[in-house]
């Protein structure tokens, strides 16, 4: 679980029981837009850090207010009332931020101005609006998100995509081309039984859409100016169109002019711009048909990232190739060379061999991954904290984010405060965590009250200090 909970406990007038352990959060997905970086966690919470351009840390507080935020921060719900929940997927545009909630509907918040929020309007939000509502259905049922620049797409159950955003060059996939599209449509050749209906992944790149079938097969469409829709052209296409001699393919990502796969037999193939050496082929030339990365094997994910890019082994290590102006690569150095060849990341910031990685995201100019202890990491540009490490040097090599650190069992202690009518609740940690103290009079309700929120804990040892009541209640401190 993502947020573990460091009780429960009971108090009240002469009572005072712990009755649980509590483990460090649970990262479950990672994501990343311009200068910013996006996590879910496993109780459906969602924490954004980074620059706040149009909002899009969700946080209720406009550009003009606040400019970024240096350390994981939790998103705010619908009309700044409580927090964002019950998500179970979640996506990084550009300037704004789309999430899944569990009953199948899409939400949005942050810039707006190519219609990314698909509400039908064109008006920012710092807090998730629906997105769909005017949609013919409406935008329900939704399994899928895919996404990253200026525009987005979702897969409904009955494996239609739909796409919002914009479509200066037929990113909508529907066979038009237009500013910008602020209510979701279909993509063409998504209905049920139609070419590419019930994808198993959707991606996006600046200005193209790519669809991975469950027959192996990639689909593309949009622009293909730098040989991104991997036909052999560089011509654009306003409908999805299958990208030529790729077969047995199991996962996709889409950088900003370019896209990696990777087939069943743990190969990486990539196409489209290559001018950093980001598909990885050894060259620095452009590709408008599928190339293999050298240098891999037994890959189990890749990630495209803006002109660079990440593989995951099964070794659970992480290779990087292509940009590094900004320790992209995360090797101690930062340079303007193209980097053409994938290399292994060795070290992280302490010196410390950088392994037991279970998850990694190239996106923007910074990388997130999670290691196999819960810990979260992150390198390349931080210009406006998206490393999440509380400051804005770049990051050349892997550092922790603040606040996410590894998942170790912590005792929580409790003893009667000098000021009657309070207890004291203390632990120890390693790492920094933030932290809310919840409570509820009835467990059946859940706990809906909140006392304190959003609180860093500085290690090594936290000591809090909780008000006893007449009422017996149960609390405790959500992570």
């Amino acid at each position: 679980m993502s947020t573990r909970y460091r009780t429960p406990a009971i108090l009240g007038p002469l009572v005072f029981i712990v009755a649980s352990l509590a483990m460090g959060a649970d990262v479950i997905s990672i994501w990343g837009g311009a200068r910013g970086t996006i996590i879910l966690k496993s109780d459906g919470t969602v924490w954004t850090w980074g620059a706040n351009f149009g909002g899009k840390l969700g946080l209720g507080v406009d550009t003009n207010t606040l400019v970024r935020v240096l350390v994981p921060t939790e998103v705010h719900g619908t009309g700044n009332v409580s927090f964002l929940n019950s998500i179970t997927a979640i996506m990084g545009g550009e300037m704004h931020n789309v999430a899944l909630k569990s009953d199948g509907t899409v939400w949005a918040w942050g810039a707006n101005f190519l219609g990314q929020l698909g509400d039908g309007t064109t008006n920012y939000a710092t807090t998730p609006v629906q997105t769909g509502l005017l949609s013919t259905p409406p935008l329900t049922s939704v399994t899928k998100l895919g996404g990253r620049p200026y525009f987005s797409l979702a897969v409904r159950t009955d494996g239609t995509i739909w796409a919002w955003g914009m479509n200066q060059v037929g990113q909508m996939g529907n066979g038009t081309v237009s500013p910008f599209v602020t209510i979701p449509g279909l993509v063409s050749n998504s209905s049920p039984g139609s070419a590419i209906n019930n994808p198993l992944q959707v991606t996006c790149g600046y200005q193209f859409g790519a669809a991975l079938l469950t027959n192996g097969t990639v689909w593309t469409w949009g622009s293909g100016s730098h040989g991104e829709l991997g036909n052999g052209t560089t011509g654009s296409s306003y409908i999805p169109g299958p990208v030529a001699g790729l077969s047995n393919i199991t996962a996709i990502s889409a950088g900003w002019f370019h896209i990696l796969a990777r087939k069943s037999d743990g190969t990486a193939w990539g196409w489209g711009n290559n001018t950093s050496g980001e598909l990885g082929d050894g060259t620095t030339n452009n590709r408008s048909s599928p190339v293999q990365v050298l240098n891999l094997s037994n890959v189990v994910a890749v990630s495209g990232g803006d002109s660079h890019s990440s593989a995951l082994l099964s070794d659970n290590t992480v290779w990087k190739f292509g940009r590094n102006d900004v320790g992209e690569l995360g090797n101690g150095t930062a340079d303007t060379n193209a980097h053409p060849l994938a290399t292994k990341i060795l070290l992280d910031k302490f010196g410390t061999g950088f392994s037991n990685i279970v998850m990694m995201s190239a996106r923007d100019y910074h990388n997130i991954a999670v290691k196999s202890d819960g810990s979260v990491w992150m390198w390349g540009a931080n210009d406006q904290g998206q490393c999440g490490d509380g400051t804005t040097n770049d990051d050349w090599r892997p550092v922790p984010v603040t606040g996410l650190g590894a998942r170790v069992p912590l005792s929580l202690n409790q003893q009667p405060d000098v000021q009657p009518g309070n207890v004291d609740l203390s632990w120890s940690c390693n790492t920094g965590e933030f932290y809310s103290i919840e409570y509820t009079t009835n467990l059946m309700n859940g706990f809906t009250s909140v006392l304190q929120s959003n609180i860093l804990a500085i290690p090594p040892t936290i000591s809090i200090t909780v008000p006893m009541t007449n009422d017996c209640f149960f609390c405790r401190l959500r992570f």
